[in-house]
């Protein structure tokens, strides 16, 4: 079996990665989402807007899992990650720098330190989602616009032909042990006769 070429290592390794970076991006929204709804029980309009960056950001990542190990959806991903990346990183710098404006602005159910603990956790959230992000993008542009899909196409073959030949090698093996079986059960029924026989007539004397 040929060793993999360096492009093709490149590709099963940005493979790997967009994964990685696509999971972190869902977990981040959705840490975003459930710290919004903490601070918040009815959200208000600034909580509304936080909210739809985490539904956008989530959307991003679920659909970044299913286009980072095949092509396809990287239009649709593309119209996401643009909303998501301008939402998370406004939402980030504006906690950061006026932390207090932002809480001024939603209706916390909580002590106003806690929830102002929390929106400055949200903030860090949201950046290193936000740089998640930004690499998916790049890296995302670099495969579907560079030679990778070719390799992404020859994994997925290579992928589907193993599956395939696991396959038939498993119904070979079983269709071998059945026929050795009938072989077996053959060889009894005409050997043992004849043992039986013998075993008779040797009584009888």
């Amino acid at each position: 079996m040929a060793g993999r070429t360096f492009t093709g290592h490149i590709a099963v390794f940005s493979t790997s990665l967009l994964l990685i970076l696509n999971l972190l991006v869902t977990l981040g929204g959705v840490a975003s989402l459930v710290i919004e709804f903490v601070i918040e029980h009815k959200p208000s309009r600034t909580g509304w807007l936080l909210i739809i960056v985490a539904i956008f950001t989530i959307a991003s990542g679920l659909v970044g899992l299913c286009s980072s190990t095949r092509r396809g959806c990287f239009t649709l991903q593309l119209v996401l990650l643009a909303f998501s990346v301008v939402g998370l990183i406004a939402a980030a710098l504006s906690i950061f720098f006026k932390a207090h404006q932002v809480l001024s602005h939603l209706s916390p159910k909580i002590a106003q330190n806690t929830a102002l603990k929390i929106l400055r956790v949200d903030a860090a959230i949201l950046f290193i989602t936000f740089c998640a992000q930004v690499v998916v993008l790049v890296l995302g542009i670099c495969v579907n616009c560079c030679d990778l899909n070719d390799h992404y196409e020859d994994i997925e073959m290579n992928r589907d032909m193993a599956r395939t030949q696991a396959a038939a090698d498993k119904r070979a093996s079983m269709k071998g042990e059945s026929k050795a079986a009938q072989l077996a059960e053959q060889m009894k029924q005409k050997y043992g006769k004849w043992a039986d026989n013998g075993s008779d007539k040797n009584t009888t004397k």
